[in-house]
């Protein structure tokens, strides 16, 4: 799926329900992710309990557990090989989240490839490709780049409501602050661009590995109605999401 350098493979994919292991180490990534109930794990320091939309990345040979608990226990589980270089991580970074989510639609069959098919596959090793940059620019963001990976996540909440003074705001500034600090620490292009751009990837991330219906996208992205959202992507890219939906499925075909 991506001529990127980092090169991710997926091993195995499932739903957990019940939690409960012993202390155990493997040679590849292995990601939980809690989707209901709560998750008691550990590793050799600490222990911890995930929550629904929380995230555990445990790298290779790092020893870990999970323990049972007496009610439902609904995650999902994914082990892969990977040349990044991630830490282990305990998170609920929204971006994050996105992605996850994106991966879950696949495996729950939302999606009109089978997570079983190499297209299947391919996809989940892109959303995992996703995810992993951007626990690095989380982990290891110089001063600016932190300031655009919380503007990021900022606008993945907001989604298509997302505006200047709301992003003001979450960092604490007042607009001209702000637009100051977006031209100095980002600088290219002005701040309602930036939006438009994240938030048309995260449409054309919908339509292009999903069939979830149009009204459930422009709900799930915060426009105010079918006929915004379509008018707003119409705008930007001078096809309806209709039509972008079907000429990728058919090329892809």
């Amino acid at each position: 799926m991506s001529n990127r350098n980092r090169k991710t493979e997926l091993l195995y994919f499932g739903h957990g329900y019940t939690g409960g292991t012993v202390p155990h180490r493997h040679p590849f990534f292995q990601l939980e992710y809690c989707i209901e109930g709560r998750l008691p794990a550990a590793d050799a320091e600490q222990s911890f309990i995930l929550e629904p939309g929380d995230y555990w990345l445990i790298p290779p040979e790092t020893r870990h557990k999970f323990s049972r608990t007496g009610n439902v226990q609904n995650y999902i589980s994914i082990k892969f090989v990977s040349s990044f270089g991630c830490a282990a991580r305990v998170g609920h970074d929204p971006v994050c989240r996105y992605y996850l989510d994106r991966i879950r639609a696949v495996i729950d069959g939302e999606t009109p490839f089978s997570a079983y098919s190499n297209e299947g596959k391919g996809i989940i090793e892109d959303y995992l490709f996703n995810f992993l940059e951007q626990l690095d620019r989380l982990d290891d963001a110089a001063p600016g780049s932190q300031f655009e990976t919380e503007l990021q996540t900022c606008i993945y909440d907001l989604g298509a409501v997302a505006n200047v003074d709301d992003l003001a705001e979450n960092f604490g500034l007042n607009r001209s602050e702000f637009k100051y600090r977006f031209s100095r620490e980002i600088g290219h292009g002005r701040i309602k661009q930036y939006i438009d751009s994240i938030l048309l990837k995260m449409i054309e991330q919908h339509l292009r590995y999903s069939d979830v219906p149009l009204n459930m996208i422009a709900e799930q992205l915060r426009f105010s109605s079918i006929y915004a959202f379509s008018r707003y992507y119409k705008h930007h890219r001078g096809i309806s999401p209709s039509e972008f939906r079907h000429q990728t499925q058919v090329s892809e075909d």
